[in-house]
């Protein structure tokens, strides 16, 4: 089963200061799981606009984060506190026919912390989703999202320019399914481009502008009921616009050849599994090829109607490099395990860890070992039909432990507590 890929607003460059979640378990979420920062409003309502459904939501925040830069290391950034004023309002457009669903939103996210201003942001985008049933045999969705975001936990230049770095979206992602979903053999071709182009503030880039595309295709032959055989083919290159400091031609190559299985084992369990190796080809010179073998599973219980358990691991090279002007990239393992359950009709919870461990490397040498682990912890009460209340924790700690003397160990924890209001028309 092919997920398409979710960009995430987080990303890393070498000019500023990029000390949020790991790239590598950034690629848990191309697993389809993950926990949610607050659960959605039970019955959102909405007005109807000719052939649309108008659904606007308003979503407000407050909480406290004990360390705004995730940095434990450099001066004027270190642990530093703040308090944390979300407002995120929304409007989706949504039409139906048949099978077939059509949306699109308009989004705006301001964020503010009240003793690191300079942290500030206010994030703008235009988002798309289509599914098209042309028939039992043909499916299509496209996707897209246009938009302004920041880089948020990150700086221009460390603690001289502590603004968040500004950037311009435009990604697209498109899945064609050939194929009955009851028929013995059917497949799927894919295909996604996230371009992300920084800003200038006093002539200089806020950060590295860079661009991702993948393209692959699944073949699935049905060998159970319930089981099918799969085999994957797909191809993910990365990359940066070259500066003159640099040190190396930034951007990479990934190719990966799995094969595995998807089932429905029973009513409760459901689940993929997919491995094989993975090929990494650098752009910088000297830099040799490798590979190494990977896998991408994802396994949901649930016992009872009410409670889900759901079990995710990827062992891949990292999505972006981690030094673009170093050439660094990193590979290893990361895995979720979470679990969300419905103690009444109004009152759920939600749990989640997620182990990271991975390596740093620089011309095929380890130059450091990173772990990374991250634990949630969730509650929400559904007040009224279109209002729910949540308190969110969430807690991470990152230790580094360097292989060469002439690159830094860069760890640090952080502690996140959140409430947040939805509220739909």
């Amino acid at each position: 089963m092919h997920v398409p890929p979710i960009f995430i607003r987080k990303t890393q460059g070498v000019e500023f200061n990029m000390k949020g979640i790991s790239k590598l378990s950034l690629a848990v979420a191309l697993a389809g799981y993950g926990l949610s920062a607050a659960a959605a409003v039970e019955d959102a309502g909405h007005l109807t606009l000719g052939a649309f459904e108008v659904t606007p939501e308003l979503r407000t925040a407050i909480g406290y984060d004990d360390n705004v830069y995730r940095d434990g290391n450099t001066v004027g950034l270190k642990e530093k506190g703040s308090f944390v004023y979300n407002i995120n309002p929304s409007v989706e457009f949504k039409a139906q026919k048949g099978l077939s669903t059509y949306a699109l939103t308009l989004d705006v996210n301001d964020k503010r912390f009240s003793a690191e201003s300079d942290a500030n942001f206010t994030d703008y985008a235009l988002l798309g989703d289509v599914h098209q049933e042309f028939n039992s045999r043909n499916r299509l969705d496209l996707g897209f999202d246009l938009g302004v975001y920041h880089d948020e936990g990150s700086t221009i230049n460390g603690a001289t320019d502590k603004d968040a770095p500004e950037y311009t979206r435009k990604q697209a992602d498109i899945k064609y399914g050939f194929g009955s979903m009851e028929a013995k053999a059917r497949f799927d071709v894919f295909a996604s481009i996230n371009d992300q182009d920084y800003d200038k503030k006093n002539g200089s880039y806020e950060g590295r502008s860079r661009k991702t595309t993948e393209f692959g295709t699944t073949v699935f032959y049905k060998v159970m009921p319930k089981t099918s055989a799969l085999v994957e083919v797909k191809k993910r290159d990365l990359e940066y616009d070259k500066r003159s400091g640099d040190t190396a031609k930034p951007g990479y190559e990934i190719t990966s050849y799995l094969v595995g299985l998807e089932w429905e084992a029973t009513a409760k369990t459901t689940g993929y599994a997919k491995i094989g190796r993975r090929h990494r080809s650098a752009d910088a010179k000297g830099v040799d090829s490798e590979n190494f073998t990977g896998w991408e599973v994802g396994v949901s219980y649930m016992p009872v109607d009410h409670s889900v358990f759901q079990l995710s691991t990827t062992r891949d090279y990292g999505l972006e490099s981690d030094n673009p002007a170093n050439a660094d990239f990193t590979k290893g393992t990361s895995t979720t395990l979470s679990w969300m359950h419905s103690w009444t009709d109004r009152i759920s919870t939600n749990a989640g860890y997620t182990y990271t461990d991975e390596e740093v490397q620089r011309s095929a040498q380890t130059i450091k070992d990173r772990d990374i682990n991250t634990f949630k912890l969730g509650a929400d009460w559904k007040l009224r039909r279109n209002l729910t209340l949540s308190l969110n924790y969430e807690h991470s700690k990152r230790d580094e432990d360097r292989k060469v003397s002439t690159v830094s160990e860069d760890g640090y924890s952080r502690n996140v507590y959140m409430l947040t209001a939805e509220l739909a028309l």
